[in-house]
This record gives structure tokens, C-alpha cells and sequence, in this order.
């Protein structure tokens, strides 16, 4: 995984228990759940492939179309493995799609949705995503929508061309939420990272939703860094564009 320098960096996906995975959840069929509605930062369900007792709860990063018109979505790499199935978390509507692609390394995932049984959107709550944006600066108000905290904004302490830090809220179920600046997406949530005050490294709790205003500060990688690793990797999701 990308290297950060900092003392402690926490995962934001969540693993829930096993009453959520049955058969219905991770192979419903087109006649046993309706189409569902995805958008970048819409929750979802990860089959564990090393346990099939369990899911990830995570967020969509963004939902769009690769350059062999596949429809297809991007969420945090530590999510799950390739051959994974996915399930709306909303709706509980499984059958949906499957981790085609991914690099641990950079920690992003595809998944290869079918396009009969889920509707692409640019909207979902507040957040709305028109085109990719380049990094953030320092100081800049970044925004983020995710499936455990929602929808919350902080400024951005820390940057480079792989990766930034914010004070965007974030929690386990998180991984993978859109950090967008107006309606741009420039980032992917992945963790949650000590607060660094010149050499010393202060734990503080992760964020637990809008109002919290003391907690770890939150680390994304770039949407430039990401998609230009996926074309690098090639295979599904290469010469991705949004919705």
C-alpha cells in the first residue's frame, strides 16, 4: 500500500456479521430483487472470500463506463478480493456485480456491475459527480459522502499527487467514500490516520458523524492517481469515465 509516513494508519472498511450473507443477499436474481440505483457514495455489501460468514461494508467511489462500455464501479482495494459479489446495501439486492479488477498496492478495487440490474447515477444525498478533478491544495474545503457518516466537509491539511489528508469525517464502512470538491471527484477515502503535530503522532478517535469536530484526520488517495493505475493495469475498468 501507497506509504504514508505516519505512526498508525486504520482501515475504514467494516466486516458485519454473517446473518447478512445468505444466498439471497450475493446471487439474487433479476426476478428476486427490483434494479437498483448506484451512485458514488451508495453503500454496498462485499463478499469475504476468505470467509463466507462474513461482509465488508463499504462505499462506492464513483459508477461510469470503461473504455469497452463495461458499466462498472470503483471502491477501496481492501474491500475485498477479485471474484468477490457485491450487494446493494439499501435494497439488499445481491446478484449485482463482482470485483473484476484490483491493486492492493494503490488500494482500489472494479467491479464489473451488470447493467441490467442497476441504474447508474450522478446523485446520491448531497453529493453529485460531473467530472474528475485533480488533487486537492492545502486548504481547500473537500467533501465527502459516505454510508456510515453521510455526507461532511473539512479542509485538506496535506497533499501530494498520490494521496491527501483531510479533516473530512470518516468511519469504518467508509472505505472507498467520493471526496469531491463541487460537483469534481478528486479523491477515494481508504483510511483513518494519527494527527501529526510537528514529531508527535496524537491518537485521536475516529469521526462519529456531522458535529464531530475532534477525531483522526482522514487519508484519500487521488482519483488521478488511482485511474491512471487502473489504465497501467488494464483489463476491466481501464479508460474509465463517470457517469
Amino acid at each position: 500500500m501507497f506509504v504514508t509516513g505516519r505512526a498508525r494508519v486504520l482501515s475504514w472498511a467494516a466486516v458485519v456479521a454473517t446473518a447478512l450473507s445468505s444466498t439471497f443477499l450475493l446471487t439474487g436474481t433479476a426476478d428476486a430483487a427490483p434494479v437498483v440505483t448506484l451512485g458514488g457514495g451508495s453503500g454496498i455489501y462485499v463478499e469475504q472470500l476468505d470467509d463466507p460468514t462474513t461482509l465488508a461494508d463499504c462505499t462506492l467511489t464513483t459508477i461510469g463506463y470503461d473504455r469497452d462500455g463495461k458499466l462498472v464501479g470503483i471502491t477501496a482495494g481492501h474491500c475485498g478480493e477479485v471474484g468477490a459479489r457485491i450487494a446493494a446495501e439499501y435494497t439488499h439486492s445481491g446478484g449485482i456485480g463482482v470485483i473484476a479488477n484490483k491493486n492492493a498496492g494503490n488500494d482500489w478495487s472494479v467491479i464489473d456491475f451488470d447493467a441490467s440490474r442497476v441504474a447508474p447515477t450522478k446523485q446520491v444525498a448531497q453529493s453529485v459527480i460531473n467530472s474528475i478533478g485533480a488533487p486537492p491544495n492545502v486548504g481547500d474545503m473537500a467533501c465527502k459522502n459516505g454510508r456510515t457518516t453521510g455526507y461532511t466537509c473539512g479542509p485538506v491539511w496535506e497533499t501530494n499527487p498520490s494521496w491527501f489528508r483531510s479533516q473530512v469525517c470518516a468511519n469504518h464502512g467508509d472505505s472507498g467514500a467520493p471526496v469531491i470538491l463541487g460537483d469534481r471527484l478528486v479523491g477515494m477515502v481508504v483510511a483513518g490516520t494519527d494527527f501529526d503535530a510537528g514529531p508527535i503522532d496524537i491518537q485521536l478517535p475516529a469521526c462519529t458523524g456531522a458535529g464531530d469536530l475532534i477525531h483522526a484526520p482522514e487519508l484519500s488517495t487521488t482519483m488521478s492517481m488511482v485511474l491512471a493505475d487502473i489504465d497501467r493495469h488494464g483489463g476491466v475498468g481501464a479508460g474509465f469515465h463517470p457517469f
